[in-house]
C-alpha cells in the first residue's frame, strides 16, 4: 500500500514539473512571438523534426531531475 502511495506521489510530483516546464516553455515562446523572434518551418515535416528534437531535449532534462531527487 506505501509503495503504491509513494509512486503515485512520484508520478504527481513528474506531472507538475511537466506542467511548470510547459508553462514556463510557452511563456517564453510567446515573448519571442512578440518579439518577432519566432521560427519559420518549410514544411510540417520541418516542425515535426524540431518538435521530435525539443521533446528529446525535455526527457533528459526530466531525468537529469529525477536523478537529482
Amino acid at each position: 500500500m506505501r509503495e503504491g502511495l509513494r509512486l503515485l506521489e512520484k508520478r504527481e510530483q513528474e506531472e507538475k514539473s511537466k506542467s511548470e516546464w510547459l508553462l514556463a516553455a510557452a511563456k517564453e515562446g510567446f515573448g519571442q512571438l512578440d518579439r518577432g523572434e519566432g521560427i519559420d518551418f518549410e514544411s510540417m515535416g520541418a516542425l515535426d523534426a524540431y518538435l521530435d528534437q525539443i521533446g528529446e531535449e525535455v526527457s533528459t532534462e526530466l531525468a537529469a531531475e529525477r536523478e537529482r531527487a
